[in-house]
């Protein structure tokens, strides 16, 4: 009498299945769509840097293409399965930023490379393009705007006594006034051989700061020269 088979698989079938080789197409599909995705995050990156005003910054746009790379990649693995999107829903709500973000403009930019991500990984390559287009005009629109922006600002200059603090015609404040800056003058003292002089710059335009630095430094070549936007110690 013959034994009756068992028509269940065998188990190792489906870890076989999981390994196959997948459709070729499928392949180069998903490898375009990772290297469209690392190219732009690359060009989010010079973005960022060539507008950004934070000195360290650089530390969060090293994450910009390696983000963007793994949301292509989670997004084409639970495309296809609404068990496991809500699975991926409860892991990332455990996910946390161990490093803080202080300015609001990086959590921006992680976003937009979150959104390129799933753009590519939905396969609307596209809708990433467009999406990369248009936050381009708005992000060199704003720039333009900022740098046209006029803030208040603090100089401070520091010399000899003798040679810039006197009645010479390399006066410090003479030098200052004659810029045309609207400016209040919040001290003017010698202390020994050293003076030191700082005012209150009214209404400058952040795109004039280096050229009004390098003017002074220009006339006042042996004073120690400081600028400080008011904006920056809020």
């Amino acid at each position: 009498m013959p034994i009756p088979q068992d028509p269940s698989p065998a188990p190792w079938h489906p870890l076989a299945d999981a390994f196959a080789a997948p459709n070729l197409a499928t392949i180069l599909t998903l490898a375009v769509y990772l290297v469209l995705g690392g190219l732009l995050a690359l060009y989010v990156r010079f973005l960022y840097r060539l507008t950004s005003r934070n000195p360290t910054g650089d530390s969060i746009a090293r994450v910009f293409p390696l983000l963007t790379l793994v949301t292509i990649a989670v997004m084409s693995v639970v495309k296809t399965s609404l068990a496991l999107s809500l699975g991926l829903v409860g892991a990332l709500s455990i996910v946390r930023f161990r490093a803080a973000i202080k300015d609001p403009e990086e959590l921006v930019y992680l976003f937009l490379c979150i959104g390129i991500g799933l753009s590519l990984g939905a396969e609307q390559p596209w809708l990433a393009i467009v999406l990369i287009g248009v936050a381009t005009l708005f992000v060199l629109f704003l720039d333009k705007l900022r740098s046209q922006r006029r803030d208040d600002a603090f100089l401070t200059v520091i010399g000899s006594a003798e040679k810039y603090f006197g009645s010479g015609p390399e006066n410090a404040l003479e030098v200052v006034l004659a810029t045309g800056v609207d400016l209040v003058v919040q001290r003017c003292e010698v202390d020994g051989d050293e003076g030191q002089l700082r005012v209150h710059l009214l209404r400058v335009r952040n795109g004039d700061a280096q050229r009004l630095v390098a003017t002074l430094r220009g006339q006042l070549p042996g004073c120690q020269i400081s600028y400080v936007d008011a904006g920056a110690l809020s």
